[in-house]
């Protein structure tokens, strides 16, 4: 066929190019799978930098809050854990951390105020529990066991701290959530020492309150609070009895090398060994409180690191009340006719106690 193609020449050029065609489709398929795998990669790698500096970020933020608690500033360590839970809100380890640090908010609670001006401590006192309550809400409905209790134990406190000093709720609730917590864990440190306080403070029943603070120390959890709140809620008390537990309790507190400061010791000598003007009856419950020794080391203990002003007359008036009350009674009778023998004895208040005290060993 003149100047033709052949219908077989036609159909071979037709199949190359198919073949061609096909190899440049498959070739730019192969290319944007490329594309796509590096767009992938790149993607991924993005997320992995952007995790890693979140979580660097996070782990700097929870350091910070950390110390924060550590450094007692549990105010801010609230504020801190509180900001890294506004972009995690279910973040447990910040939900914890600020539950403790919220704790030890209550137990060291404190408002700075102008003295006399309850009013506004008492707006003061009502702001910052505001905060303390709900967060204790919050821990107390996801704690279960010790930790449950400890929650409602602070949580009866906080309700204390916002009737006694913000003033603006009844006390009960203080009270209804410290017993629910003992409840909890019959042997918790907090629950059993802040009510052993709260019923000394709001007129319970002196034996139960002494029972839940032997409780709260025999846990050996917690020290620093529990001896704060034994201490501090027998000091000055009246009631029978409050010397002698106050000092069996600085005895131990001696005997184990437990802290105690300068100001405390100077105001538990006072008021259980003064020999101004306090009844004789009263200062033998505090010496008697303990075997003779332990009671004359205590005494001396509670005058140590400070300037102790003593006069050694009173000091001897002590110690001769010490022997009389341990049952040495020839013992004390010399001691006290040397003190009646000393002209100076005359310039104490405690002067007619001395003559008593030689008229009555005289007779035995």
């Amino acid at each position: 066929m003149e100047n033709g193609v052949p219908q077989g020449g036609q159909g071979a050029q037709k199949s190359e190019k198919a073949s061609v065609l096909k190899l440049v489709m498959s070739w730019v398929g192969g290319v944007t799978a490329v594309i796509g795998l590096i767009g992938s990669l790149s993607g991924g790698v993005h997320w992995l930098a952007t995790h890693r500096t979140q979580r660097a970020q996070l782990a700097s933020q929870m350091a910070v809050a950390a110390t924060q608690m550590k450094q007692q500033e549990y105010e801010a360590s609230v504020h801190s854990y509180g900001n890294i839970l506004k972009s995690d809100p279910l973040y447990a380890p910040a939900l914890e951390g600020q539950l403790d640090a919220t704790m030890l908010w209550v137990d060291n609670f404190s408002v700075l105020g102008k003295e006399h001006d309850e009013d506004r401590t008492a707006q003061a006192a009502g702001v910052l529990l505001d905060e303390i309550m709900p967060i204790l809400d919050a821990g107390l409905a996801r704690s279960t066991g010790s930790r449950a209790a400890d929650v409602q134990a602070h949580l009866g406190w906080a309700h204390w701290l916002n009737w006694h000093i913000a003033q603006r709720e009844i006390s009960h609730l203080a009270e209804q959530n410290l017993r629910a917590a003992v409840q909890l864990d019959k042997t918790n440190p907090y629950a059993n020492s802040m009510l052993g306080n709260w019923m000394l403070q709001n007129g319970g029943a002196f034996p139960e309150a002494i029972e839940h603070f032997n409780t709260a120390v025999a846990s050996g959890k917690a020290r620093s609070l529990v001896r704060e709140m034994q201490v501090g809620g027998l000091l000055d008390d009246q009631v029978p009895g409050a010397r002698k537990e106050l000092v069996k309790s600085v005895n131990d507190m001696r005997k184990n090398g437990e802290p105690l400061d300068n100001d405390e010791k100077y105001r538990i000598r006072s008021f259980c060994f003064s020999t101004l003007n306090m009844e004789q009856d009263n200062l033998a419950e505090s010496l008697s409180a303990v075997p003779e020794d332990d009671a004359w080391k205590t005494y001396l203990w509670l005058g140590d690191n400070r300037d102790d002003n003593t006069d050694p007359l009173a000091r001897d008036f002590v110690y001769a009340t010490l022997l009389d009350v341990s049952g040495k009674r020839a013992e004390a009778l010399q001691k006290f006719r040397l003190l009646q023998q000393n002209p100076r004895s005359k310039q104490f208040s405690f002067s007619d106690r001395i003559d008593q005290a030689v008229e009555r060993l005289s007779k035995g």
